[in-house]
């Protein structure tokens, strides 16, 4: 839909407007509906899919991915009720789930108010699920916790003051010396750092600003020279995200996130206008806290607490189901404190788990499924949603992907993990501008006339820079070849042992020699 239709829409009536309607349409049934409140919809996490006519995808919003037991029940019930037990996990620490009907809406709304949570403006032009590290609070090495402020400020700029922004809006708030929770991916991400004042140490945030990596310019948010106090958190994204309500470009959607407006204003321009909103002159950057980024939390890890571990399980290209949810709210309830944490590569953690019975965790069926000891190539993989679900993807990513992963997993050494993002199109989803291997989705025509799902390649993007497009439309059967051969080359410039078997390399080279 075009850009001014959309302004339109809005300036017509707020997308908070709309529950009303959402009621009427339960009564009414699915014909009802206003074509222009399908959008409207989307801020109360509702987004209707052509691929599946009728029906409605729910997005939740669980900041800085923390979920009680119970909570998840409620979640996999809805999904088991109402939705086909149907769930995918996202790369936002979310849960998205798919079949939901018009008609079952008032009755998920109440089972989410009553379990303490919303899907309110997950969708459209609004900030979302605001992110950190999955492992806040309980990490030896992290500098603070700073889950608290990422929940904190995930709820406390809802309803109508930044209700109408010109367009998403994303957040991480991390206080990981990792960088777990990818800050500068996002418009806003808030990093630890410590700084003297008056002679004592104080320990708050870094920031970075601008990052967004769908469309055709992605970019990495641009770190600022200026150090925050952790109360001032709140403070400086409701500042930023004042200015980008206010003077954020409206006219054309492909160019409205907020790097198109500090790129035709200047970030120094952007930054004046912040500090005279945020109220008080910002303190200079003091220290940066972060080392370099340090996994996935897949696996067994020592907690800050003696005698306790967290169990980082792998969710297959963030695919679960009613069934594994309840089954991960059992786990939690019986081996750990009744909590579950989200990662942003769409897997799952138990924490809290005490060594004594961790060999009992370590036998359940479901970690046979959700494993612990994922291939490499499999605990590093994370894609978009699919063609399945979404209209803009060219390709089923989930189901290539994991093909791709397993060939990978039969070419390499169990433990050689590739961190490998699958997007379906040029928006990103899948974050393919910071992987190791980042695959975009293509549909290739070979020399016979045959058009077959294919990919661009990228290689050697992480969080702190942007991956680089090494070749465009590679048939699929060719990409695991092709990631192998760029991963012997890596490890020859990094001047590591190649990973893959020899006979296999020298045969992979020369193919492509």
């Amino acid at each position: 839909m075009a850009s001014q239709t959309i302004e339109a829409i809005k300036a017509e009536k707020d997308g908070l407007d709309v529950l009303a309607d959402i009621y009427r349409y339960a009564r009414l049934g699915f014909d009802a509906i206003d074509p222009d409140d399908y959008d409207r919809m989307k801020w109360y996490g509702l987004f209707h899919r052509k691929q599946t006519p009728g029906f409605f995808m729910m997005r939740l919003r669980l900041a800085n991915g923390i979920v009680s037991s119970e909570q998840l029940r409620v979640i996999a019930g809805i999904a088991r009720d109402f939705g086909r037990g149907a769930a995918d996990l996202t790369t936002r620490q979310n849960i998205q789930l798919r079949w939901i009907s018009i008609e079952s809406v008032p009755a998920i709304f109440e089972r989410l108010h009553r379990a303490g949570l919303s899907c309110q403006q997950t969708g459209m032009d609004n900030y979302r699920n605001v992110v950190g590290c999955p492992i806040a609070g309980l990490d030896r090495e992290e500098v603070f916790n700073a889950a608290p402020i990422a929940q904190s400020v995930s709820l406390a700029m809802l309803g109508r003051e930044f209700s109408n922004l010109p367009r998403k809006f994303n957040i991480s708030i991390s206080g990981c010396r990792h960088d777990c929770g990818h800050s500068r991916a996002n418009d806003i991400g808030l990093t630890p750092a410590v700084k003297q004042i008056d002679g004592f140490p104080v320990y708050g945030f870094h920031a970075a600003i601008g990052g967004a990596l769908g469309g055709t310019w992605p970019q990495l948010a641009q770190p600022l020279n200026i150090f925050l106090r952790p109360e001032q958190a709140l403070m400086f994204c409701r500042a930023v995200l004042s200015v980008f309500r206010d003077h954020g470009l409206r006219e054309k959607r492909t160019e409205a996130r907020l790097k198109w407006l500090i790129k035709e204003w200047g970030l120094e321009r952007f930054m004046a206008e912040v500090e005279r909103v945020f109220g008080q002159p910002f303190m200079s950057a003091g220290e940066c806290l972060l080392t370099e980024h340090n996994g996935d939390h897949i696996g067994i890890h020592p907690q800050k607490r003696a005698g306790f571990v967290y169990v980082g399980l792998h969710v297959p290209v963030g695919r679960t189901n009613a069934d594994q949810l309840d089954q991960l709210a059992d786990l939690a309830e019986k081996y750990g404190s009744g909590e579950l944490r989200l990662t942003s590569d769409q897997n799952v953690i138990i924490p809290n788990v005490h060594e004594a019975i961790l060999p009992d965790l370590l036998k359940e069926p479901l970690l046979q499924v959700l494993r612990p000891d994922p291939p490499g190539p499999l605990r590093g993989l994370v894609c978009c949603t699919g063609k399945d679900f979404c209209h803009f993807a060219l390709s089923d990513t989930k189901g290539l992907a994991h093909e791709i992963a397993q060939e990978l997993a039969a070419l390499l050494p169990h433990d050689r993990r590739v961190d490998i993002r699958i997007s379906g199109c040029v928006h990103a989803c899948g974050q393919h501008h910071v992987g190791q291997i980042g695959l975009q989705a293509q549909r290739v025509r070979l020399p016979g006339g045959e058009i077959v799902d294919g990919f661009d390649l990228f290689v050697g993007g992480d969080h702190t820079r942007l991956a680089e497009l090494k070749e465009r439309k590679i048939p699929v059967d060719q990409i695991a070849r092709r990631i192998v051969e760029e991963l012997a080359l890596m490890d020859e410039m990094a001047g590591c042992q190649v990973t893959e078997p020899a006979s296999l390399r020298e045969a992979l080279l020369s193919e492509a020699g």
